[in-house]
């Protein structure tokens, strides 16, 4: 069979993979519901509702490729019944809205834990699909580090897209905001998979042959997921620490790999490991940004920046979430009138004092058009 078949093939299979279309799905209810929840809240939406859909697969399918052709040219074999049981968990996952959940750190060892348990009490499978194959835990662990490594960069680099703010009342009956982002990456991945377990439920799927074996190739939409929430540090501070820790999580797992080679039975600690690692960055980071407060309220140094609306005046001055706007046009400003009234005094042109997010003063100053935002642009952190 012609390897030009192969691959045409490979990628047709993509297409009819229903997890391609709950991702797709997953990801318009997500725009839908953020911009439903900022028209409640401040009248308004930041970002267009089909932003989530468009950067499904812009952000993350650079990262695909580069997976896509480790995972290939170091010939990572993964089962059938893998990709399978990763499709399944990783639906359920959407469908119940559970997306912090879908962390390869989560899908993959759930995946695997899965396969043992039908390998324990010899449970049949449909479809033929072949369970009692031996797991290859080097190359699954190879697959979950690389996984893991592109979260923690998708984290830490894209979390614009989809992040919204949240008002809450705190205790004084002030006005404060937290951060949140519901989000799916989509992935097109290249997997190498074993030729038998395609040619058991379809004769004519094409494969290659590498020595004595028999391998055929499949391009799998993996999702990654995230449902997360910043309130004690700012979301510019909050996703980079997060990126960071999973980051380094994917580094130390692939690492591990290396024992695993040696000793077939340390893989499972590794895998387990990375489950328990994965869970507590989650748990101990939500639980430090509910332990103090908040780090958008409203001061009465000036108008805090809740949100910056895209391409408007304010994201081309650079302002950021967290910043105070203390003078505009040399007029100092406490509320979004006076903002405006500052405004009129030289219509076509701002100039700002800004109390940055490490307690400095900065000026900055840009041209207002009229088809430009409401206000420059921002959303305000208003105090009641």
């Amino acid at each position: 069979m012609s390897d030009y078949i192969v691959w045409i093939t490979a990628i047709g299979q993509f297409f009819i993979n229903p997890l391609l279309y709950v991702a797709t799905l997953a990801a318009i209810f997500l725009g839908y519901r953020r911009v439903k929840q900022e028209r409640r809240q401040f009248h308004t939406r930041i970002r267009f509702g089909w932003t989530e859909l468009g950067s499904l697969l812009k952000e993350s399918f650079p990262y695909a490729i580069v997976l896509s052709i480790l995972f290939v040219v170091a010939g990572l074999v993964v089962s059938k019944a893998n990709l399978i049981f990763i499709m399944l968990i990783s639906i359920m996952a959407c469908v119940a809205q559970l997306y912090r959940a879908l962390s390869p750190a989560y899908v993959l060892p759930i995946a695997v834990g899965v396969i043992i348990l039908c390998q324990q009490y010899n449970v049949t499978m449909p479809f033929a699909i072949n369970v009692d194959q031996p797991i290859s835990l080097t190359a699954i662990i190879i697959v979950m580090a690389l996984l893991l490594m592109t979260e923690g960069i998708l984290l830490r680099y894209y979390y614009r897209h989809g992040i919204t703010p949240v008002l809450h009342k705190t205790k004084r009956g002030m006005n404060a905001l937290d951060y949140r982002l519901r989000k799916v990456w989509l992935l097109p991945l290249f997997f190498v998979i074993p030729g038998q377990d395609i040619a058991a439920w379809l004769p004519y799927w094409p494969q290659f042959t590498l020595g004595e074996t028999t391998f055929t190739l499949v391009l799998f939409p993996y999702i990654i997921g995230v449902d997360t929430a910043s309130r004690r540090q700012l979301p510019q501070q909050y996703f980079k620490q997060l990126g960071k820790h999973v980051l380094w999580l994917g580094i130390i797992t692939l690492v591990s790999a290396v024992l695993v080679y040696y000793n077939e039975w340390m893989g499972y600690i590794v895998i387990i490991a990375a489950f328990i690692w994965r869970l507590l960055i989650t748990v101990i980071l939500q639980l430090q940004e509910k332990s103090a407060g908040y780090a958008v309220a409203p001061s009465a140094k000036g108008i805090v920046i809740a949100a910056v609306l895209p391409d408007s005046p304010a994201e081309k001055m650079g302002l950021q979430i967290g910043e105070c706007i203390v003078k505009v046009n040399g007029q100092a400003v406490h509320t979004e009138d006076e903002l405006y009234e500052a405004l009129q005094i030289n219509a076509a042109y701002c100039r700002l004092e800004v109390l940055d997010i490490d307690g400095e003063i900065r000026y900055t100053q840009h041209a207002v058009f009229m088809n430009d935002h409401y206000r420059i642009g921002i959303l305000a952190a208003r105090p009641y």
